[in-house]
């Protein structure tokens, strides 16, 4: 039921704070965390300059006060273990959509690539960093702090690339190269883009060690949300108590609903399950995002449904894409400009655009009406559904935090209204 706040109703939210638990069970697609801690490492430039990457000159203040390395926590070190089975890394090497959109976009920016150094930022099986090996990179830093690397070092040899390839064992925060690099790969993106807060060895590796005018890969990152119907959904995990075996269990129900729906739930739905466009909460230029911003992200949203339908809870999905930079030919230090994303109109609550030419750039996208990826739609769904009807308006802000339990861990707090009532739903995606 719902019941009554000081702000409305609370469907969901519990108000002593105690949230147990991980991402909804039987739905979660991945074991352990979806990112590894990746090690970061610099390349260098091809006639050995000692010059300051592009980051750090346009923060010269900052590097007066270089903050120390973050310590390795427990949190840390139970994330690398987790990137170590090798379970893990055959389900994302499998996921055919993720990883020939990365060989592809590797290969389309071949020009970047070719004689140039490159850092793999949680390089895995090392896979993406073979890649780059192929299409003509003269050196690769491949690292990650999960043990995995110690199989991607025998899979570098066993293909011949240690005169390429460089595989280094360690956090991005600990690892020292002596020069700067070219270009950053990484395949960063956890459930609902942002969990397990590896952006910010991306983050790291840029500021440290990426040229002027070097290559991101992906470079830009747009996280949608949506309202969503998913009536076999709550009948399958609610419903299903009402009669089993011809046994009234309608009692166990309130604690069913608080198993299935309490947490974040990954799962694969449709384009029929969602009752409105979708809008922006965040999108991210890798060129010029920072940690701080990531902390910490509200975005405000209305929606309208296009239907008369229960309203179960909202879909969160994302799309990266990959740009490549453009440099004057001639920038006497200055930081250079960047290609705008093909999506670059679109901001924070904006609805979702189609891009004009869909050739523009190449785009990895995880949304209900693309192909499936192992990320599939991340869902949070509400103790008891609203009935919307056509047309009537969902409007409310979103933040999602760091945890300050765990900075890997996500808070995601929801404050909606519709038909004249008010909600609050909040949960921790472990």
């Amino acid at each position: 039921m719902l019941q009554p706040t000081d702000g409305g109703y609370t469907n969901g939210y519990n108000h002593d704070g105690a949230v147990t638990g991980g991402i909804s069970g039987g739905h979660r697609v991945r074991r352990g965390s979806r990112g590894r801690s990746r090690g970061r490492r610099g390349g260098g430039s091809s006639d050995g300059d000692a010059r300051v990457s592009q980051w750090q000159q346009h923060h010269e203040d900052e590097e007066e006060r270089e903050k120390p390395t973050p310590p390795c926590t427990e949190f840390d070190t139970a994330y690398f273990n987790s990137y170590a089975h090798v379970g893990i890394h055959e389900e994302m090497i499998k996921d055919r959509v993720r990883t020939d959109t990365y060989r592809n976009a590797i290969f389309q920016h071949q020009n970047f690539i070719a004689g140039k150094v490159v850092v793999d930022v949680g390089c895995g099986t090392g896979i993406l960093s073979i890649f780059c090996a192929q299409a003509g990179a003269r050196r690769v830093y491949a690292v990650d702090a999960s043990d995995i690397a110690v199989q991607a070092n025998e899979i570098v040899k066993a293909n011949n690339l240690c005169d390429k390839v460089i595989v280094l064992h360690g956090r991005v925060e600990d690892v020292e190269i002596d020069e700067e690099v070219d270009v950053i790969v990484s395949e960063w993106m956890g459930y609902m883009l942002l969990y397990e807060s590896m952006l910010g060895s991306v983050i790291t590796a840029r500021d440290r060690w990426l040229k002027p005018g070097g290559l991101i890969l992906p470079s830009h990152a747009t996280l949608y949300m949506a309202p969503v119907t998913h009536q076999d959904r709550y009948s399958e995990s609610v419903d299903f108590w009402r009669n089993v075996y011809g046994i009234d269990m309608s009692a166990i129900m309130p604690l069913a609903k608080q198993c299935a729906f309490e947490e974040p739930s990954v799962e694969t739905i449709t384009v029929e399950n969602v009752l409105t466009w979708p809008q922006v909460v965040k999108h991210v230029d890798c060129y010029t995002v920072t940690t701080q911003e990531l902390e910490s992200i509200t975005s405000r949203f209305k929606f309208e449904s296009m239907m008369r339908s229960p309203f179960h809870g909202f879909a969160f999905w994302f799309d990266v894409e990959f740009t490549g930079p453009t440099v004057f030919p001639s920038n006497n230090g200055m930081r250079p400009s960047f290609v705008e994303p093909s999506n670059s109109n679109m901001t924070e609550g904006n609805q979702r655009k189609k891009r004009p030419n869909p050739n523009d750039a190449l785009v990895l996208s995880t949304a209900p009406e693309d192909p499936p990826t192992h990320w599939q739609q991340t869902l949070v769904y509400f103790y008891e559904p609203l009935d919307v009807e056509q047309d009537q308006v969902i409007e409310g802000s979103l933040t999602l935090s760091q945890s300050k339990e765990n900075a890997r861990f996500m808070n995601i707090h929801l404050e909606y209204s519709s038909g004249g009532r008010s909600f609050v739903k909040e949960s921790v995606m472990r």
